[in-house]
């Protein structure tokens, strides 16, 4: 009784996944400016953004500080403060590189495998499988505004192929 529920409700699941439009990263070809992660994120970054239920509604509030920079073997740091409503600050960092001229491949702490990245245009996309706070899967699709130093993330976490959880967030570059 309990595998044929199992059963149904992963079917379920896959059927609703479908449901999702797909929108390919290739499409941004040719927008402008240009969004190559590595040198938004060099240096200081700031961030405010909202959490909301699969429904919708807020659950609570992010601020991110981060700090970037190249390193020798050509790889990229990204360290991140992430604070979330009044809890305690937690410590991310990624490590990216950069694979071709649209491709890149990174570690990050929150991540229970690879992440996998593409810019096109003005579009950066990442995937990649999240450890926290139930597993499943995190996409963002971070959109480089025109003046070139704000970024817009709109990022979805999926359990099972179903969304469960929505971030909206404003990046900001610090400095020059």
């Amino acid at each position: 009784m309990i595998a044929k529920s199992i059963r149904t409700f992963m079917l379920l699941a896959v059927c609703l996944a479908g449901c999702d439009r797909v929108l390919s990263p290739r499409s941004f070809a040719g927008s402008t400016p240009q969004m190559l992660p590595e040198n938004f994120f060099a240096g200081q970054t700031n961030s405010t953004g909202v959490l909301q239920n699969r429904a919708g509604a807020p659950t609570g509030h992010l601020r991110v500080a981060g700090l970037g920079q190249a390193l020798p073997d050509g790889s990229f740091r990204l360290v991140q403060s992430v604070t979330v409503d009044q809890d305690a600050p937690r410590t991310r960092t990624w490590m990216m590189h950069r694979l071709d001229a649209h491709n890149y491949t990174a570690t990050l702490t929150g991540a229970s495998g690879p992440v996998q990245g593409q810019a096109y245009g003005n579009l950066f996309h990442l995937r990649y499988p999240m450890k926290h706070p139930f597993g499943g899967e995190m996409e963002q699709w971070l959109y480089l505004q025109p003046d070139g130093r704000t970024l817009l993330n709109e990022a979805t976490i999926r359990v099972f192929g179903i969304i469960v959880a929505h971030i909206s967030e404003r990046i900001s570059r610090e400095g020059s």
